[in-house]
């Protein structure tokens, strides 16, 4: 951090923390002043949930005036978020130390209940979600394995967008070719709904020009319609269908010198990487209460996909890769069943997941089938959970010309957990988690795309401490956690293959602190520290034991202070700092540079000129700090370097 950045961190922490803000953690609701609301799974307080969570409603989104959702997450929480190869379109996620080089393939992260995890190696999708249409994000940590199953093991983050039926209006325009466009409509008329949605995204690039005269540019859009039917009062039949279209290309890598010169430059004169997404994903649910204990509901869907990427080489001369085309298609089909009796809550299901990837050499799938039971209990101050869950899991490798292959895990987790309510203001609360990942099919291939044999699956064994402090004009959350793993997966780029860490170890700290400071001032700090580290691993003939894993930063902070001028007109500060770590392909932490850390602070304002129309004005990045993935030594994909300046109007009809 220089000195501008450490005055405004020191001038926003010493304010001291946030507001009395409503939120729900996926099945929990969350408030600040504790109020019982009704929702699927769990039906609590946070303050007596027996596990740890981060929960931001539609208020908190609205106020950060995010460009979109990467960029709420990377300025507001506690996880670590960065462009996967400089892909803004396309980001990584990191939460309690699996890194940003796989942790994304450790967390469940769903959209209204539907998984958006790949079976191979691709990363989630946020960017079809239109940050305008989020009513709330909930992230659990160190805890969902028994309800969301495979990969649950650092945790779980749920988004749930609005039904809303209003028309509203949003354009916005900035630097650099910044465009963003949305607008929902739709009717409501006795027991039926119907939605509109269409949004884009555009960046007309941030560095120079290729060979062929593209930038790094990209353009999104997703379409949206949905209808909901009420048979009757105790009913309810949802469909909706989205389709979505990327085109994006992203720049290649630099070494220190280009990177420190600037980041904006294609010194090799190579082409940049293009990718191509399209997305037609149809949702059906309908949920029904039997009787006064007991619902029932049924959630469906199929996400069709097609995904295309040109990779272009540099070898002396400019070398075009054949484009890499592959086509999935996922389906799930979940049966739910929620009873509650007095101080009795029990959730139970059966769940099944069906993906599979058609390249041009091979068809491979991956198919899981989950069996669950969770149950929470009140007695006077005490809150108690258990749960358990069973889940199958299938591969098979079907070649165009070869040998077909087939595999599969019976895998299990468990959460025991309690809350004890010490006084009005306090409780604590612990839980002991266990998870697993089962591989993702790109492990199972060598680097240049051989079949390379079938691996272990990962398992977590997790244990949360923590703390909730309540006042009028505070709320705070403090959790201790530890986590043993075995068979952590990776790539060992000395050997070219995909292998697992025989046992290694994650522990921190993490605060969230909010609070009021005076009826215009409000204030929020979040941190976490982290320690990953590798305590076996026999494939390095012991190398890496007592070594760091990469791309963990010890520290994550995000500070914000936000001021209501008067009763138009507000401003908000953030500043998000992440320490440096140790590169990508550093796991004997011997490489000569080190992954940079991440600063950046963004200014936003807020006009509210009546109930219909609003107007907003965001500087993103004001510092211009230069942020890159560090691969290894000299092999740096730069991803943030400009200062980006945006305003835009939204219109409620």
């Amino acid at each position: 951090m220089n000195i501008k950045q450490l005055s405004l961190a020191a001038a926003v922490s010493t304010l001291t923390f946030s507001t009395a803000t409503n939120a729900v953690l996926g099945p929990i609701p969350i408030y600040l002043n504790p109020i019982q609301v009704s929702s699927n799974y769990f039906n609590n307080l946070d303050t007596n949930a027996t596990f740890a969570s981060e929960i931001y409603t539609e208020e908190d989104i609205k106020n950060s005036n995010s460009n979109n959702i990467y960029d709420f997450l990377t300025q507001n929480t506690s996880i670590a978020i960065a462009p996967s190869s400089g892909n803004r379109f396309t980001q990584k996620i990191d939460v309690r130390g699996y890194g940003l080089t796989d942790g994304y393939q450790n967390v469940v992260i769903t959209l209204n209940g539907r998984r958006l995890n790949n079976i191979d190696t691709a990363i989630q999708d946020l960017g079809v979600i239109n940050i305008n249409s989020i009513e709330r994000i909930e992230i659990t940590k160190g805890s969902g394995s028994v309800v969301y199953g495979d990969s649950a093991m650092a945790g779980a983050i749920h988004i749930y967008t609005k039904k809303s039926v209003d028309t509203i209006a949003t354009v916005a325009t900035g630097n650099y070719g910044i465009q963003q466009s949305s607008i929902s409509a739709g009717h409501n008329q006795d027991n039926f709904e119907l939605s509109l949605s269409i949004d884009t995204q555009r960046q007309g690039g941030f560095g120079v020009e290729d060979p062929q005269g593209n930038k790094d540019k990209g353009e999104q859009t997703n379409k949206k319609v949905g209808v909901v039917f009420y048979p009757n009062d105790t009913t309810e039949i949802l469909f909706d269908y989205t389709s979505s279209n990327l085109d994006t290309r992203y720049p290649n890598y630099l070494t220190l010198a280009q990177f420190d010169e600037n980041p904006g430059q294609n010194s090799s004169g190579r082409v940049y990487t293009h990718q191509e997404t399209n997305y037609n994903i149809y949702n059906f649910k309908a949920k029904s209460q039997v009787n006064n204990h007991l619902n029932i509901s049924l959630n469906t869907s199929r996400e069709v996909k097609d995904s295309t990427n040109s990779y272009y080489l540099w070898s002396n001369i400019i070398v075009y890769d054949t484009p890499t085309k592959n086509d999935y298609d996922y389906r799930t089909a979940d049966l739910l069943f929620n009873f509650k009796s007095k101080n009795l809550k029990v959730d139970s299901g059966l769940t099944t997941f069906n993906g599979e990837r058609k390249g041009s050499k091979d068809t491979t799938t991956k198919d899981n089938i989950g069996v669950f039971a969770q149950g929470t209990y009140q007695l006077n101050d005490y809150t108690y959970s258990i749960g358990v869950r069973k889940e199958a899991i299938n591969y098979a490798y079907n070649p165009t010309s070869g040998t077909a292959l087939s595999d599969g895990h019976n895998l299990k987790a468990y959460d025991l957990g309690f809350n004890k309510k010490l006084n009005e203001k306090t409780t604590i609360f612990s839980n002991y988690n266990v998870a697993f990942q089962a591989p993702l099919i790109d492990r199972f291939f060598d680097w240049n795309g051989t079949f390379n044999g079938f691996m272990n699956p990962s398992k977590s064994k997790t244990i949360n401490i923590g703390l909730n402090h309540l006042t009028d004009k505070s709320k705070t959350k403090v959790t201790l956690f530890r986590s043993n793993v075995t068979d952590e997966m990776y790539y060992y780029s000395d050997g070219f293959k995909n292998t697992n860490i025989d046992k290694s170890h994650k522990q921190g700290l993490e605060l969230q602190h909010k609070f009021q400071f005076n009826p215009k001032l409000l204030t929020n700090i979040n941190y976490a520290y982290t320690e990953a580290v590798i305590d076996d691993e026999n494939e390095a003939s012991g190398a890496y034991n007592g070594k760091d894993l990469p791309m963990v930063s010890k520290h994550n902070i995000a500070l914000s202070a936000s001021y209501n001028v008067d009763n138009k007109s507000k401003v908000t500060l953030t500043h998000k700092y992440r320490s440096k770590a140790f590169s990508e392909e550093d796991f004997a932490n011997d490489k000569l540079q080190k992954q940079k850390e991440f600063n950046s602070t963004n200014v936003n304002y807020l006009y509210k000129h009546n109930k219909d129309l609003d107007f907003t004005f965001d500087v993103e990045n004001l510092f211009e700090n230069s942020y890159g993935t560090w691969l290894r030594d000299d092999i740096i994909y730069p991803s943030s370097f400009t200062r980006n300046i945006k305003a835009g109007l939204t219109y409620r009809f």
